[in-house]
């Protein structure tokens, strides 16, 4: 049985409506004028993605399996600063070898469960790199939280959600004065809202 619940926000999001969003010409991250376009994508009913930021049917409702095809998906076009345009850019080598290291590592560090757990049952000395693997894992765990944190423009222009049709989508700027700018532009479709509905399974 689903339930509901309202969550606050400190900051009010903006609803707006999809087709009818107008971006600023400033860049949301620096404030700078803007001179490209970045496209940030929204899927709805999606497998979820590895980083959680790319995956935002989750933020007010529930989400169903669907594989790997989404059922759909629309785009954002954010006008952004030259510096900002590609914010992924030489990510993706850094995420990649994280994964690897973490996996050498899990091995690692079971060898080393197994090798403390023997010397403590036979009462005999735990050798100094047992521990030493296990935090070295720990460093690459938070190394790799890192890689996958959302990039410079998600952090500015976070997706809260979107109504079950898609029609209007919720989002949360960083910045107060673009945030006031991007209503300045949007007057006759957003609307400033503190809370939302999420509904739990």
């Amino acid at each position: 049985m689903m339930s509901s619940r309202r969550e606050y926000f400190d900051e009010p999001l903006v609803k707006v409506d999809f087709l009818k969003v107008h971006f600023p010409k400033i860049c949301p991250v620096c404030g700078a004028p803007a001179t490209k376009y970045a496209l940030l994508k929204i899927a709805k009913n999606g497998k979820q993605s590895l980083r959680r930021s790319w995956d935002y049917s989750y933020a007010l409702y529930p989400r169903h399996e669907m594989g790997n095809r989404f059922s759909e998906m629309k785009v954002l076009p954010i006008q952004v600063c030259d510096n900002h345009a590609h914010p992924d850019d030489g990510t993706d080598r850094y995420q990649t070898l994280c994964l690897i290291v973490d996996g050498l590592l899990i091995v690692l560090m079971i060898f080393s469960f197994l090798i403390i757990g023997d010397r403590i049952s036979r009462t005999r000395p735990i050798p100094f790199w047992s521990y030493l693997y296990i935090l070295l894992f720990v460093v690459a765990i938070l190394s790799t939280k890192i890689a996958f944190r959302p990039n410079a423009l998600e952090r500015a222009v976070r997706i809260i959600g979107f109504d079950p049709g898609m029609q209007h989508v919720l989002i949360l700027f960083r910045r107060t004065e673009y945030r006031e700018q991007f209503l300045l532009e949007n007057q006759m479709n957003a609307e400033l809202v503190n809370w939302i509905t999420r509904i739990n399974d």
